[in-house]
């Protein structure tokens, strides 16, 4: 029998198999023993055929050494176009220059196999929302019959539920009910930054025109600054001013005025008051009856009117 010699550490001996067999390992110039062919063992790539064992040189710039990952490896990359490897440098290029193409989807089609419906849920992107189902295609409303059937096991750690219709959903605190996730989903900080009061965590986030995201707080500030400009804004005839002094330097400081008054009527009756107030008027149509004053001329003229007054 011909002695055999491992390439790479030189030595005459190798795993032996319960058979008596020695276990070599045959590569292009010799062989390897055991030991050292599990060292260069890649597991996702490998093939019967030695020669198709992951190695250098780097078909790219003909590199013989590339990136070792920490447990030992050597990362080589099948290379696409003809035979050979890219090292972990060559195959990071060509992954870049590569345009990723989404691939096409293929939407099922009707008609639902249970209930023989033609129609079913629409996406706003206009996708009909159709379901594999056990002998066919159906519906959305046969696939949340069918789903609601099924107790999905697991534990709340809020109610201690053990089984739920609708799933679960995994949180800081671990893993809790569809119900308690409806409760708290109001109340649960998410992350960001507000481009206005730089928070970065709040229970709500909004998209506005002019600033981007912003917190629910800014949003509502804005809202609210908007719809009073606007109303005072029709009542004063563009002006933005106080009817009786002229008063235009903050919008804070005006007010909106019953001119016959009964102020505390009109609110009870509309059942808002403040910004909600002139929200109900713009949906009125900004009905007559009303004038904008400064704050010091608004408690001049109630001071006036008083009945109570000397």
């Amino acid at each position: 029998m011909i002695s055999k010699i491992c390439e790479n550490c030189g030595k005459n001996k190798t795993y032996v198999r319960p058979t008596g067999k020695e276990e070599w390992k045959k590569t292009e110039t010799g062989y390897l023993c055991k030991k050292c062919f599990m060292k260069n063992y890649n597991r996702s790539t490998y093939v019967s055929n030695p020669r198709d064992i992951p190695h250098g040189p780097c078909v790219e710039c003909k590199s013989e050494t590339t990136y070792v990952r920490p447990n030992g490896r050597e990362d080589w990359k099948k290379s696409e176009i003809g035979s050979g490897y890219l090292c972990k440098s060559c195959a990071g290029r060509e992954l870049d220059s590569k345009k990723w193409v989404p691939k096409k989807r293929t939407p099922r089609k009707g008609p639902c196999v249970e209930c023989k419906s033609e129609t079913t849920y629409v996406e706003q992107s206009g996708y009909a929302k159709w379901y594999a189902g056990p002998n066919g295609t159906i519906c959305k409303r046969c696939w949340n019959r069918q789903r609601e059937k099924v107790m999905l096991p697991g534990l709340c750690v809020r109610c201690n539920t053990a089984y739920t219709h609708h799933g679960w959903t995994k949180t800081d605190k671990g893993t809790i009910c569809n119900k308690c996730q409806k409760q708290m989903y109001g109340k649960t900080k998410r992350g960001g930054l507000c481009k206005i009061c730089k928070i970065t965590e709040a229970t709500d986030w909004r998209n506005h025109e002019e600033h981007g995201r912003i917190c629910s707080s800014c949003y509502s500030a804005i809202e609210i600054k908007e719809i009073k400009k606007e109303t005072l804004s029709h009542y004063s005839n563009g002006k933005m001013e106080c009817k009786t002094c002229g008063y235009d330097k903050n919008i804070n400081a005006l007010q909106l005025d019953h001119i016959k008054g009964g102020g505390n009527v009109s609110r009870k009756k509309m059942g808002n008051g403040g910004w909600a107030y002139y929200k109900k008027l713009k949906e009125a149509g900004y009905p007559k009856g009303y004038q904008v004053l400064c704050a010091n001329c608004n408690v001049i003229k109630k001071e006036e009117v008083d009945p109570k007054g000397i």
